[in-house]
């Protein structure tokens, strides 16, 4: 009989570029193999669906990822329910239908689709993680996650590098928006792992869709309302807990120290048309670094002396000492999506994000005084309006216009005119001026050695005051079409208009000799305060081709960005300071004069020698320097920046070798604008007349950094549920930030600023073994072989060679982050609603700069440094486990679950001391045992002072959650 072709049905999810996936494949008669035209393809649960075209093929695109159940629907045929089909971001779902003939009205076959152990469309390295995966993984944070994918390190301050780049070179979208901090890197809102529907990390080589990145892509896709009403709770708390002397108040347990309450709610408001998503998170952590509170900000004791004497005669509690958190974070977060479907074609997503937390970093040598120690203030706020149209099931359009904005301050106090920064005369250990109250000279003498060496801080209070924000706006256009069957064609542009924003200074004294410190706050504009805002613009367009031409799949695609600076910069490099010109004769020309000043027109009149008038030209006095071409002949103290555009193509290539098998091949060109920060600050160039070398200073007319890299991959399937992948890459680093030559300024002073002259090259191998979960055991181990080489490991580097008197770098080194050995893998265990994940981590030591210290009779220290990084700290090793059993609560899932981070409380070394190669250990130590063994005055031993808890890995830390999904 003639089938009657139902009205395909192909009302499109909202989706972003890079947030969603393509099912496809064809329809045939089960006995004939006849194809079959107008079967109808839907998705379960969705408004999802296609139907058949005239050769029997289906194109269903723009699908978010996840699992689902695919029904195959024709008049005359067996209905085909195919469950458990899975759907990931850029990803093509193969899944071919057999319809057999209707024996009886009605009827329908269920089956359970077979997943593909191998992705054959797959063109560049990537790994994903499902929300199903991370509920089972001990990990607490997005960071967590990433640290253990091949070819990722993590340097001493935290700071994660991909394939041998530097940190801020990774990109962060977050359901295909970026989220990269314009600043200085990392990503501007926090995003929870309850909130994660799939998380894929993009390594190396990515297509012209993504920009603003060197290394790799981490691509974030939140959970969205449904049809149901759904809702989690999640609950854990612990504490950190070690017998290890290094660490302080760490040998009991407290379960309260740390805990984190989340939860989230999603389904319907008006059935079909408005659907929401909803989540919150409050965590807080006290810490693994204490420190003995004993002195408060102005030097006053809590406590009795090392003589047992008590300090006052107030009738203060002795013994009262106790020990406080020094590296503590309490924090908050909130998701909440809204879908509107304005017609069958058209949905419309606003999405909100808004994170807060207020944090204090580790000060080793205030750790005894600790109440004036700045405090952390960090915001993060995303809005974002997306509107999702399709015009046919083939052909979709995304547009959407977003806002976030991060705020990062640190202070003290929130007024900086408080009253708790006015320091009293009353100060127990020493008088503003430095000299000595009479209670001290009393109780030791006159002649005490009142500032001995080896000293913790006994008082201070912070006048320090740092205020930045971020606002990046942005409007986005992504256009999908499958345009035939072989060509998946993609493009769109990516406008954003930034607002940068700093203002940052120390409160300055406004007391005259009565002791008495008085705030007062420094003018904008003078050299105690730095301000300034600038607006810059960046816009891009890609176009690019999926190309699905029999078993070959070919990614090519082209990128063009252009980045405005909008600032200005000195037209003569030799005078950058307006207020205050080196050249004495610009003192007589006004602020007006100056900024429209002809250098070689205007003259100015002075004497020779002979006390004769004589005239110059003001191009004349720089002459000298040498660099200065046709200064004369240029008007102007500033000129314009000049805007930067690059041209970048993408090519990826994957080819099945087998049906088992399948081999890529990637390469590119990636361009990314240095962080912000080194681009804008300090470039008000203020320089005062002490001091020799200046800077460094930001560039508004920086370059961008430029990468090339290739990439070759095997992934084959070994054995039944079990795969090989082999992958071998090689990236080529020019135009990296550092420190520029000092920029002469006469009279034997230099500044420096910020210049595109560093180079890195890094390469490697990472082979993996994966085995899916089945028969109650899965694994994944994977060993990454990289070298990571470069001029310099950051842009500050090279200037801080200057200022201590070492040569600039003249050789390629290892840097800091380079890991020559890694090896991570995890092993899955479940059986009747019992589990467990453990997670293990080796990796060989990272290079540090040995030096050797000598010491003559006199006492005086010489130090040897040798080539930097030529030494290896000690490897890492590192094992986390999860525990967890479900069970069934009226109708609701629950889980009870513990992490245990650092099982084997492992006491791994992240940064050393230079003349051992070792953090518990140094030369220095020994020698101030001996020089200076005991000293009235200081409050701490020698021991203390040398001990850095900060400089290892954390210890062993126990939680114990529960979490109940309905």
């Amino acid at each position: 009989m003639r089938p009657k072709i139902l009205l395909p049905v192909f009302l499109l999810s909202f989706s972003f570029a890079g947030t969603t996936g393509k099912l496809s494949g064809l329809v045939t008669e089960a006995n004939s193999n006849t194809i079959l035209m107008g079967c109808n393809i839907l998705i379960n649960d969705t408004d999802l669906g296609t139907a058949s075209n005239t050769e029997g093929e289906y194109f269903l695109l723009n699908i978010p990822p996840g699992v689902y159940s695919i029904r195959f629907q024709m008049i005359g045929y067996e209905t085909l329910i195919i469950n458990d089909v899975k759907i990931s971001v850029d990803r093509t779902t193969k899944l071919d239908a057999n319809l057999a003939v209707e024996a009886i009205e009605g009827s329908a076959i269920t089956v359970i689709a077979e997943r593909n152990l191998i992705e054959f469309d797959v063109t560049q390295s990537e790994s994903r993680i499902t929300a199903e995966e991370l509920e089972s993984m001990p990990v607490a944070e997005v960071a967590d996650i990433l640290r253990l994918q091949g070819g990722i390190t993590q340097d001493a301050g935290g700071g994660l590098h991909m394939r041998g780049g530097r940190s801020n070179e990774i990109a962060y979208m977050v359901d295909g928006v970026p989220m990269t901090d314009s600043y200085n890197g990392g990503i501007s809102v926090q995003i929870e792992n309850d909130n994660l529907q799939e998380l894929q990390v993009i390594s190396g080589t990515f297509n012209a869709e993504y920009g603003k990145a060197l290394t790799g892509i981490i691509n974030m896709v939140t959970k969205d309302g449904g049809n149901n009403f759904e809702g989690s709770l999640n609950f854990y708390s612990g504490d950190h807990t070690t017998s290890d002397t290094i660490f302080s108040d760490l040998d009991s347990y407290s379960i309260d120290n740390d805990y984190s309450i989340s939860g989230n709610v999603s389904g319907p408001i008006i059935p079909g048309l408005i659907t929401f998503y909803s989540s919150g998170r409050i965590n807080r952590s006290s810490g693994w670094l204490n420190g003995l509170h004993t002195f408060t900000m102005y030097g006053d004791t809590i406590f009795q002396d090392y003589n047992n004497n008590d300090y006052r005669d107030n009738n203060e509690p002795v013994n009262n000492r106790s020990y406080q958190s020094l590296n503590w974070y309490d924090n908050w977060s909130t998701q909440n999506k809204i879908t509107f479907r304005l017609r069958p074609t058209t949905r419309l997503k606003i999405n909100t994000i808004f994170n807060s937390g207020t944090s204090q970093g580790y000060d080793h040598f205030r750790q005894m005084s600790q109440d004036g120690r700045n405090k952390n203030y960090d915001t993060g706020a995303f809005l974002g309006m997306n509107l999702s149209h399709s015009f046919s099931p083939l052909s979709f359009i995304d547009l959407y216009v977003t806002e976030y904005t991060r705020t990062f301050q640190s202070y003290l106090f929130a007024d900086p005119m408080d009253a708790r920064y006015k320091t009293p005369d009353s100060l127990y250990w020493a008088h503003i001026d430095g000299t000595l109250p009479e209670h001290i000279i009393n109780e030791y003498g006159a002649g005490v050695n009142y500032f001995p060496q080896y000293t913790l801080s006994r008082w201070g209070v912070d006048i320090n005051r740092f205020k930045r924000e971020t606002i990046n706006r942005s409007v986005k256009m992504d256009a999908t079409s499958q345009v035939n069957k072989y060509n998946l064609i993609k493009f769109g542009f990516d406008f954003t208009n930034y607002k940068l924003s700093l203002d940052t200074y120390a409160l300055l004294d406004s007391s005259q000799a009565d002791q008495i410190f008085s705030p007062i706050i420094p003018e904008i504009g003078s050299f105690n305060r730095s301000t300034y805002e600038f607006n810059p613009q960046e816009i891009s367009f890609y176009i690019q081709d999926k190309i699905e031409y029999g078993d070959m799949i070919i990614n090519v695609g082209l990128r063009y960005e252009i980045f405005d600076p909008k600032a200005k910069i000195p037209t003569n490099i030799h005078e950058p300071y307006i207020y205050d010109p080196r050249n004495p004769a610009l003192d007589t020309l006004s602020l007006e004069e100056l900024e429209n000043i002809q250098w070689g027109d205007i003259s100015y009149i002075d004497e020779d020698s002979l006390g004769n008038p004589q005239s110059h030209s003001y191009a004349e006095y720089y002459e000298r320097f040498n660099d200065q071409p046709n200064l004369a002949m240029k008007k102007g103290w500033w000129k314009n920046t000049r805007k930067k555009s690059q041209l970048s193509p993408r090519l990826a290539v994957a080819y099945p070798i087998s049906d088992r098998g399948v081999i890529h091949f990637a390469y590119g060109y990636f361009y990314k604008i240095p962080d912000l920060s080194m681009l804008y600050n300090n470039t008000e160039y203020k320089l005062t007349e002490s001091g020799t070398n200046f800077g460094i200073f930001g560039n508004p007319d920086l370059k961008p950094e430029t990468t090339i890299s290739y990439e070759l991959g095997l992934r084959q399937e070994v054995a039944s549920n079990t795969l090989l992948e082999l992958k071998g890459f090689y990236r080529d680093a020019r135009n990296y930030v550092s420190s520029g030559i000092p920029i002469d300024l006469g009279d034997g002073k230099n500044y420096y600023t910020f210049v595109n002259k560093d180079y890195s090259n890094s390469r490697g191998v990472i082979l993996s073994f994966y085995k899916r979960f089945s028969n109650y055991l899965g694994w994944n181990i994977d060993y990454t072989y990289q070298v990571a080489e470069g001029s310099n490991s950051n842009p500050n580097e090279e200037f801080g060679a200057v200022l201590s008197g070492k040569e600039p770098s003249r050789s390629i080194i290892p840097l800091d982050w380079d890991q020559t050995h890694n090896l991570n893998g995890s092993i899955q265990f479940g059986y009747k609603g019992w589990g467990a994940n453990t997670i293990f981590q080796y990796g060989s030591g990272y290079p540090y700069t040995p030096f050797i210290t000598n010491y003559e009779q006199q006492g005086e220290v010489l130090s040897n440094v040798l080539i930097r990084n030529s030494r290896r700290k000690p490897t890492t090793f590192r094992i986390d486990l999860k525990l967890f059993k479900q069970i069934q609560l009226s109708g609701m899932q629950g889980k009870l679950y513990m992490n245990i981070y650092n099982l084997l409380d492992k006491r791994n070394m992240i940064i050393v001391y230079g003349d051992t190669g070792q953090t518990d250990e140094t030369i220095e130590k020994a020698r101030a045992e001996i020089i200076s063994p005991f000293e009235p005055l200081r409050p701490n031993s020698i021991y203390q002072y040398y001990n850095r808890p900060d400089w290892y890995d954390e210890p062993r830390e126990i939680q114990v959650g529960f979490q109940l999904s309905w």
